[in-house]
């Protein structure tokens, strides 16, 4: 008898969760979906992400993998699965890939949605932050800041103090802020891989630069410097989600 390796795309709302990595304390979204896997199909499941998430961090697109025996293929249905996990995650799809396809390193890219909303509303979607500092901001300073991250490759300058991170190399694809009507804002960030706390940092960055809290040659000599731009800020992880991951087309057609 012999493994076979199974892809999970699925979505999940992080608001109750320390984020997507099993942790010491606290409940993640890997370790219920272990737990529950592993009852379904009554043996020790280990599941793979394509990547960390902070706490309270939401993703609409998520994938993982995960080996179990042949014998046990039959017992995969996606109700089945869905059934057991809390009304919070969601499974979307399982597919069989090939025993060398991993969630994690072969993702090439990442995309990460923060959304904002100027205006108090008990109707706003729980993946939107309510920015209560201000209730008008500028698109095209923002932007302003947003290019700038287009013109980095070494992000040590947007990474949380106290980590142990060696390399903070990150390649971007995309980083622009859209403004949907005039309270409710979208900043959009693509990269091949992120530091931790980077988008909740460029975020934070943005606004402070729009309020007038920090001026471009603060940030730039920051920049320069390698050291944290100046009056960081980690905004709330409530309006982040992660919302694409995108692999190889080589990787895809193993599916």
């Amino acid at each position: 008898m012999f493994n076979l390796r199974f892809l999970l795309e699925l979505s999940y709302r992080g608001t109750s969760y320390f984020g997507w990595q099993v942790q010491s304390e606290g409940t993640t979204v890997q370790g219920v979906l272990q737990e529950k896997l592993s009852l379904l199909l009554q043996q020790v499941v280990e599941i793979v992400g394509c990547g960390r998430t902070d706490s309270g961090v939401h993703a609409s697109q998520y994938f993982a993998h995960f080996d179990v025996p042949e014998s046990c293929v039959n017992q995969l249905f996606l109700k089945s699965m869905n059934a057991m996990l809390p009304k919070d995650i969601a499974i979307l799809s399982i597919t069989q890939v090939a025993d060398d396809f991993h969630a994690r390193f072969d993702a090439i890219l990442r995309k990460y949605i923060y959304r904002i909303h100027l205006n108090k509303d008990p109707f706003a979607p729980f993946y939107s932050y309510y920015l209560r500092e201000t209730n008008f901001l500028s698109i095209d300073l923002l932007n302003q800041a947003a290019k700038l991250i287009l013109q980095i490759e070494d992000f040590r300058s947007f990474v949380k103090t106290g980590n142990e991170l060696e390399n903070f190399y990150c390649k971007i694809y995309e980083s622009q802020w859209i403004q949907i009507d005039e309270n409710h804002f979208e900043y959009h960030i693509a990269a091949n891989r992120f530091v931790r706390g980077m988008v909740r940092l460029i975020v934070g960055m943005s606004i402070n630069f729009t309020l007038n809290k920090i001026t471009m040659d603060q940030i730039e000599n920051d920049l320069k410097a390698y050291r944290q731009i100046t009056k960081s800020w980690s905004i709330s992880a409530e309006g982040l989600s992660l919302v694409e991951i995108q692999y190889p087309k080589n990787k895809l057609k193993q599916l």
